[in-house]
């Protein structure tokens, strides 16, 4: 994909992030399910230190988190959190910036976004889980800001355009569609259906999903209270977001909104990010302190 005169936006948008960085630290919780309830215990700050650790990803096998670091040299490169041991290592170590990392449909790598040597393009590439140098994944996809496997054949991703929009592209061939346009930056992928966030305004947003082996979408059927959001696959699918303190669970089903806990007495002033593990067992969250 060409640049199109996006230059300076992207200058911009990696200037606006680098401004947030400082304020974020990622959290684990305990997830506990009792027939239709929830709960959420034991919040642990795992990161706990000044700077920037953002965008967690739990292994398939529930046991580990790999999440977007930036340390002393100022690059961004992928870390490790052993959930058992508690044990933190260091995943990428590049000259160049690796963020949102994700786990591949093959099992044996992880894609990021990778912020290339001329500080300007950002493309998705892939590292082994065993080591090794890293691949590009698409050559000629550019202007990638976060990305989410539907496949292994299908990727959505939004792009850094103003406003952004969402774009599904075929790995192999590189050919891709515009699905929507002024999109949230979270997107998830369950047994091939995409489901991302609509934005109506500043305030408003809203789930959509699209089925990639039908190619159908169904849009704005649900209104969550932020752009950031993972599901909870329990009892019925629930929406889990994050409102400044409080982690949110929204019932599609019913359509109510209820606060599942209030993180203030901890500092926490605002929740961005969210993941629940595979298990179901354990949720991330990203939250600026005090």
């Amino acid at each position: 994909m060409k640049k199109n005169g996006l230059l300076l936006f992207s200058l911009l948008f990696a200037a606006c992030l680098r401004a947030q960085l400082p304020n974020t630290d990622i959290w684990l919780l305990d997830i506990e399910v009792h027939n239709d309830s929830i709960a959420l215990r034991n919040p642990q700050n795992i990161t706990h230190r000044q700077g920037y650790d953002n965008q967690p990803a739990f292994s398939p096998d529930s046991k580990y988190i790999l999440y977007t670091s930036i340390r002393e040299d100022k690059q961004a490169d992928i870390y490790k959190y052993d959930i058992t041991t508690q044990f933190i290592s260091q995943f990428t170590r590049t000259s160049t910036s690796e963020y949102s990392p994700t786990f591949m449909p093959d099992g044996k790598n992880i894609s990021v976004v990778m912020v290339e040597a001329d500080t300007v393009t950002q493309r998705v590439w892939k590292f082994p889980l065993k080591g090794g140098a890293p691949v590009m994944v698409m050559k000629d996809i550019d202007s990638v800001g976060y990305h989410c496997w539907i496949n292994k054949d299908s990727m959505a991703m939004v792009m850094t355009t103003n406003p952004p929009t969402l774009e599904v592209v075929n790995v192999k061939t590189q050919k891709h569609h515009t699905l929507a346009s002024n999109v949230g930056r979270c997107m998830l992928s369950v047994s091939q259906i995409l489901f991302y966030v609509q934005k109506q305004d500043s305030t408003k947003c809203f789930v959509s999903n699209y089925m990639a082996d039908l190619k159908e979408r169904q849009k704005n059927y649900f209104a969550i209270p932020s752009e950031d959001f993972a599901m909870l696959l329990s009892f019925q699918p629930i929406y889990i977001t994050g409102v400044k303190s409080k982690l949110m669970a929204s019932f599609p089903f019913t359509g109510k909104n209820k606060t599942l806990l209030d993180l203030s007495k901890t500092g926490i002033t605002n929740i961005t990010r969210i993941a629940i593990s595979p298990d179901q067992s354990k949720m991330a969250i990203v939250a600026e302190s005090k």
